[in-house]
């Protein structure tokens, strides 16, 4: 009997993956709880969930990685046909990559997901139904930005709701540098960004997995 409790005790021992990306998503259901009984979704509750979300992907790309040996990649691949365009691209590769037709990779829920440009793949790629290109979407329903570190050089296009008139805009979207030593934050993983609030990327009030400090 000793010996079957230390067995036993020795595999629960710490918390799984699997099990820490289930208390993230309770907890950010007790927060959106909250948040609507004091009275609506504020800006400020909004803010507050994204950075959960953020950090919920986080885990469930970190996840990928060590299941596969590299983080979800944010290049289109040539194995799935001609690019539709190439606005939300590295959003689009991370939610193809995560939700692919041939494995179940995520425990995500598609719930957060958005196709703000309205564009599907020629073939079935994910396990979705259909062929739609979903990006992950912060809580003003706008795509997150993804770079793996590879594409920290490439400027992507992504298409949001601006938040003051609430007209679709093009934003210009590269993986952000930490002004203190020139470096791109996370220079040995990756980069999620959502365009905050006013749904612009590149302004103050941008969010990231990463602390992104003062902007001018």
């Amino acid at each position: 009997m000793k010996i079957r409790s230390t067995l036993l005790l020795t595999r629960r021992a710490g918390f799984t993956l699997i099990e820490m990306m289930a208390v993230m998503v309770i907890l950010a259901i007790l927060m959106t709880f909250l948040a609507f009984r004091l009275g609506g979704m504020t800006e400020t509750a909004k803010v507050s969930l994204t950075k959960g979300y953020l950090k919920e992907l986080s885990l469930a790309i970190s996840g990928f990685e060590s299941e596969s040996g590299d983080y979800p990649p944010s290049a289109w691949k040539s194995e799935w046909g001609a690019t539709p365009n190439k606005t939300n691209l590295g959003g689009e590769v991370l939610c193809l990559t995560l939700f692919a037709k041939d494995g179940n990779l995520t425990s995500l829920s598609e719930d957060k997901l958005c196709n703000s440009d309205e564009d599907e793949a020629k073939k079935s790629l994910t396990s979705h139904a259909n062929n739609d290109l979903f990006e992950f979407g912060d809580q003003w329903e706008n795509p997150i930005a993804y770079f793996h570190r590879r594409d920290y050089d490439r400027e992507d296009l992504y298409q949001t709701i601006e938040g003051e008139s609430g007209l679709w805009t093009d934003s210009t979207v590269k993986a952000l540098v930490n002004p203190k030593t020139g470096n791109p934050f996370n220079p040995r993983t990756f980069q999620l960004i959502s365009a905050g609030e006013d749904g612009l990327f590149g302004t103050s009030d941008d969010l990231a997995n990463f602390e992104i400090g003062p902007r001018e």
